[in-house]
C-alpha cells in the first residue's frame, strides 16, 4: 500500500511539479507525518525533491527530472497507460499532457481501447460540460446550484453538495445532498436544465458516513413479465440470463426487480403490446389506468 502511494505521489509531482503535504494527506487519507515519511523515502531513492517553507511553499520536484524507466515493468507500464486512457475518456483534455509524458518516458505507445460518449442519439449540447462541472464540484468539494425538472414537470432551483456520479440502467445520476430537502437525493443528469458551480465549499463533514453504497435510485419491487418472442433481442439486452426463462409457448418469462418509479411505466410502455405484466397486480392495474387515459386522447 505504501509503495503504491509513493508511486502515485511521484506521478502527481511529475504532472503538477509541486504540491503540499496537507494536500497529499487529504488525497491519500493519511496523516501529514506519514506524507513527510513518504517524501523522505522518495528522497532516499534519489528522487530530487525539495521543500520550501512558508505560505507559498510546498514540496517540489526538480525541473528536468527524468523518471528511471526500470522502476516499473513492461506490464505495469501498459496497465498504467491503459488506466489513464480510461480516465481520460471521462475527463477533460488536461489528462492528454500527462498521457503523452508517460508514453515518452516509458517509450511505449498505446492504442485507444475505450470511448465514452456522454451525449444521446439526439446529440443534445452541454452534456459533456455538465459532466465535467459535476466532476470538478465533487473533487473540489464545492456546492452546485441546479435547475432540476421534477417528475411532474415542475422546475426547482436547488443547491446541492455533489458526492458521486453513478451510471445505472442506461442513465447517469448525481448522488448529492440537497440543501432544499435537507437529505441525500439522486438527480438524473438528463433532468438538470441549468447549473452553476459556486465557490462555496460543502458543509457536510462526514459524507462517507452518510452514504450507503447499497442505496437505490427508487424503491424496488419484484416483477414478473411475459414477452413476445419477437422482442428476444431486447429481453436479453435488458435482463440477465438467470432472470429469463423460455416458455413452451415460445414466449420469454422474466422475473426481476425494478424501481417503482414513474419511469417504470414509461419503460414498460416502450414495449407496446410486446409485454404482459403477470405480477404484481397493482402494477397491472396502474398501467391499465394509464393506457385508458391514452386511449381517450385518441378517441374520435
Amino acid at each position: 500500500m505504501a509503495e503504491s502511494r509513493l508511486f502515485r505521489i511521484l506521478y502527481l509531482l511529475l504532472e503538477k511539479g509541486s504540491t503540499t503535504a496537507p494536500e497529499l494527506a487529504r488525497l491519500f487519507e493519511v496523516s501529514v507525518r506519514t506524507i513527510y515519511r513518504d517524501i523522505e523515502r522518495l528522497s532516499m531513492a534519489r528522487i530530487p525533491l525539495y521543500s520550501v517553507p512558508g505560505k507559498a511553499g510546498g514540496i517540489f520536484l526538480m525541473k528536468d527530472f527524468v523518471l528511471d524507466r526500470t522502476l516499473v515493468s513492461e506490464d505495469e507500464k501498459l496497465e498504467l497507460l491503459s488506466a489513464l486512457q480510461g480516465i481520460q475518456t471521462l475527463t477533460d483534455d488536461r489528462q492528454d499532457l500527462l498521457l503523452e509524458k508517460l508514453e515518452s518516458i516509458f517509450q511505449v505507445s498505446t492504442s485507444p481501447w475505450i470511448e465514452v460518449d456522454l451525449t444521446d442519439w439526439r446529440k443534445r449540447e452541454g452534456q459533456k460540460e455538465l459532466f465535467d462541472n459535476i466532476k470538478h464540484a465533487i473533487l473540489e468539494k464545492r456546492q452546485l446550484v441546479i435547475t432540476y425538472l421534477g417528475g411532474s414537470g415542475q422546475k426547482t432551483i436547488r443547491t446541492v453538495e455533489p458526492f458521486r456520479l453513478i451510471f445505472k440502467k442506461r442513465d447517469w445520476y448525481l448522488y448529492a445532498y440537497c440543501c432544499l430537502k435537507e437529505e441525500w437525493r439522486f438527480f438524473k443528469l438528463s433532468r438538470i436544465r441549468n447549473y452553476h458551480l459556486t465557490t462555496k465549499t460543502m458543509k457536510q463533514k462526514n459524507v462517507l458516513d452518510c452514504v450507503d453504497s447499497s442505496d437505490q435510485v427508487a424503491h424496488q419491487i419484484e416483477v414478473s413479465l411475459k414477452f413476445n418472442p419477437k422482442l428476444a433481442f431486447r429481453v436479453y439486452e435488458d435482463f440477465s440470463e438467470d432472470e429469463i426463462s423460455l416458455g413452451k409457448d415460445g414466449c420469454y418469462y422474466v422475473k426481476t426487480v425494478l424501481p417503482e418509479h414513474e419511469s417504470l411505466y414509461t419503460y414498460l410502455l416502450s414495449y407496446l403490446d410486446g409485454v404482459e405484466i403477470l405480477a404484481p397486480n397493482h402494477l397491472k392495474k396502474e398501467l391499465l389506468s394509464r393506457l385508458e387515459k391514452i386511449q381517450k386522447l385518441y378517441k374520435p
